[in-house]
């Protein structure tokens, strides 16, 4: 793998493990939770009923 492949994986990771799970939306929109916080709950609430 390049740098250049390298520097992207590095700063995916980053953004997804760590800044993601951490950052805090500070809108009341948003219900002040974790961006994984927000997908968990919009993927529970579209979920289709069985």
């Amino acid at each position: 793998m390049g740098e250049r492949a390298e520097a992207r994986a590095d700063v995916f990771r980053f953004i997804e493990g760590e800044y993601n799970r951490n950052r805090l939306r500070r809108h009341p929109e948003f219900g002040y939770v974790t961006p994984l916080e927000t997908r968990i709950r919009l993927r529970h609430d579209f979920t289709p009923a069985a």
